[in-house]
């Protein structure tokens, strides 16, 4: 009738909730760190070209200066 304790004879449900949910976090983290250094290394690659190539009207040649004030 004596067994081992109670909190060593394997995980219970609610243990192996939190273990699955710990290594959910985990895989998270780690594709959030490769998708940050993807960014690092090359920033201007997701960038859609429109955003950095168009609206120039205002700066065209001889007015960047008053568009800076």
């Amino acid at each position: 009738l004596v067994g081992p304790p109670a909190g060593t004879a394997g995980m219970d449900a609610e243990q192996k909730t939190v273990f699955a949910f710990v290594i959910f976090l985990l895989v998270f983290l780690v594709m959030l760190m490769v998708r940050c250094f993807r960014i690092l290394l090359d920033p201007y690659s997701r960038m859609p070209a429109s955003s950095w190539t168009d609206h120039k009207e205002g700066l065209e040649r001889g007015q960047f200066d008053y568009a800076l004030v």
